[in-house]
């Protein structure tokens, strides 16, 4: 059963306060040298018309998306002046655009500590203190914010909340009081000290916040709501219900409230209300789709949501009826049909849903991965083709475009393809490994064996986990009886690393048979059977070859037999089994 889905949500923005409730202790800052903190700036006239050009190349180098060079040119702009915040901070930008926090924090606290004074260098040094979860050292800054810019309201409220996160309730709730003292009852203040409360498990004072928020602003259904939440969570169903009806009785047409009601009646069990009050929910249109795809999403990937089929479809086509021209309520009906393995009716979704909306590339990899599942080489060739148009520096459409094209037989014409994808790889080894991949299947199926053995080479190279590549060279040389020992260094691997892969185990004890290993051939490959998820005549006729070799030719015999009966398209099978004898399958 669902206990915590608390539907009735609310974006609490930030009020606007005007006064720390306490001074920082001190701001902090790290441990520079002495002389790097006194320096001032003693450039002569050349020396600064240098500095100056040479910074605002750093900045077009950063504009122009070229961070590594402006990050070179900002270096060197403190080899000039060791004194310049500005080149820390801009260095520090480009660390954070990067995802490197650790790397922007050293260089703002260095521009900070030549700068206190500066709000901008502050603002993004607490925020990536925020980021790297240093809550004590935000709750500093911002506090230093707060007596730096004494006019702007926001920062005594982040100081507070980065106390409460920083674990220092007590402190945090002395800075709300404070607060509240000056400016009386407000949501920011009440809905603080509430979350806090909660925390400290003293749910009488936790209520009184909301209820506090009540009493002046009297009607304002938000906080019935949350007070129904609150009673929800405690199992105290009768006033959560209470609180619900009163967010109705004010605004009978909000469709949150029908969400909460539904999660409500799902916790007590009654599935049929629930239902009843969700359709409510979906069928107002007062309410905007993305809450309606949220709450659709959070129910059908919860293990209990107790939406059957029918309910799931019902939903979905309401949402289709009413955005007839937003792609998502079909995106989400192509996922649903995706989930009960109906490709094909997941893809005649898609079909419309980038018709809606051709500029999003997710929903054409989509869809090029369902052709691709379907074996539907032909649809996936024309639809790869047309995203490219949409999306030309994508690698992945390429790719698809290419095996379309070694599927369907058109070898030749596949490396131009592959071209382009390598020039859209920006170096990403894994898609590099593609590329390789299927030139090397396009030279093999055009007889060029040693092109082919060269790219598979690379592949190994560039990504050792393509299994899939690896296992398929390993058969491909142990098919032509050459460089048994490396097949049989790559299919072991393979095998090690995906131990119940039929496909994978079959490979490998072929090699051993080629490698006359027949006994330890027959292992894997009765493993091989024993792990196939569906009957595969070529596993079979391969056990019947290794039980040959091994002298039970009886036992081989059956096998072949039972191969063929499977739909072997072997040529040369029936004549295996006439004859009693082994033929080397050319096909293979």
């Amino acid at each position: 059963m669902i206990k915590n889905l608390s539907t009735y949500c609310f974006v609490i923005t930030l009020v606007l306060l005007n006064a720390s409730c306490k001074a920082p202790k001190q701001l902090v800052r790290p441990i520079v040298h002495e002389e790097e903190s006194k320096n001032i700036s003693l450039l002569n006239d050349d020396q600064k018309q240098q500095f100056q050009f040479l910074f605002i190349e750093g900045v077009k180098q950063r504009t122009i998306g070229n961070p590594e060079e402006a990050i070179k040119i900002f270096s060197r702009c403190l080899e000039m002046d060791p004194s310049s915040s500005t080149s820390l901070y801009e260095i520090a930008n480009i660390h954070l655009l990067k995802g490197d926090f650790q790397s922007a924090m050293i260089m703002l606290e260095r521009a900070v500590s030549l700068n206190p004074q500066n709000q901008y260098y502050l603002i993004l040094l607490a925020k990536i203190y925020q980021q790297n979860k240093l809550y004590e050292k935000a709750a500093e800054t911002f506090a230093a914010l707060a007596l730096l810019v004494p006019d702007n309201a926001d920062y005594p409220i982040f100081h507070t909340e980065m106390l409460n996160l920083a674990g220092k309730q007590e402190e945090a709730l002395t800075c709300y009081n404070e607060l509240e003292k000056k400016w009386g009852v407000t949501e920011q203040v009440s809905l603080g000290k509430q979350s806090i409360f909660v925390k400290q498990g003293k749910k009488p004072e936790a209520y009184r916040e909301i209820e506090n928020l009540l009493v002046k602003f009297q009607g304002e259904t938000k906080y019935y709501g949350l007070l129904a939440d609150m009673y929800l969570a405690d199992s105290v169903m009768d006033k959560s219900l209470e609180n619900y009806n009163k967010v109705l009785q004010y605004k009978p047409n909000d469709g949150f409230v029908q969400f909460s009601l539904s999660n409500y009646y799902r916790v007590v069990g009654d599935y049929t209300q629930s239902y009843d009050h969700l359709k409510k929910g979906f069928d107002n249109s007062s309410l905007e789709l993305d809450p309606k795809i949220q709450m659709y999403m959070l129910l059908a990937q919860t293990e209990d949501h107790r939406l059957t089929d029918v309910q799931q479809l019902e939903l979905i086509h309401l949402l289709i009826n009413e955005y007839v021209d937003d792609e998502r309520p079909r995106a989400l009906l192509s996922e649903y049909f995706l989930a009960k393995k109906l490709n094909k009716e997941a893809r005649e979704q898609l079909r419309l849903v980038v018709e809606i909306n051709k500029g999003n590339y997710t929903y054409w990899e989509r869809l090029l991965f369902v052709d691709n599942d379907l074996l539907d080489w032909k649809s996936l060739q024309k639809d790869s083709k047309t995203a490219i148009k949409y999306f030309p520096e994508q690698p992945v459409l390429y790719i698809l475009d290419a095996v379309s094209m070694i599927q369907l037989g058109n070898y030749q014409d596949v490396f131009a393809v592959l071209d382009s994808a390598e020039v859209n790889a920006n170096n990403n080894n894994q898609v590099l490994s593609q590329v390789y991949t299927y030139r090397a299947e396009a030279y093999y199926k055009l007889k060029k064996y040693e092109d082919a053995y060269n790219w598979f080479d690379k592949v190994v190279k560039v990504d050792p986990q393509n299994y899939l590549a690896m296992n398929n060279y390993a058969y491909y040389l142990s098919l032509r009886s050459i460089k048994l020992d490396v097949a049989e260094k790559l299919s072991s691997l393979v095998v090690q690393n995906n131990p119940n892969n039929a496909t994978y185990l079959d490979t490998y004890a072929w090699v051993l048979f080629k490698k006359k290993d027949y006994q330890l051939a027959k292992f894997y490959q009765e493993s091989a059977l024993s792990n196939s998820t569906e009957e595969n005549p070529v596993l079979v006729e391969h056990y019947g070859d290794i039980l040959f070799f091994l002298n039970e030719k009886d036992k081989a015999v059956k096998q072949w037999e039972k191969s063929l009966k499977m739909g072997n398209p072997s040529k040369v099978l029936p004549e295996k089994i006439k004859k009693v004898i082994f033929i080397e399958s050319v096909e293979e």
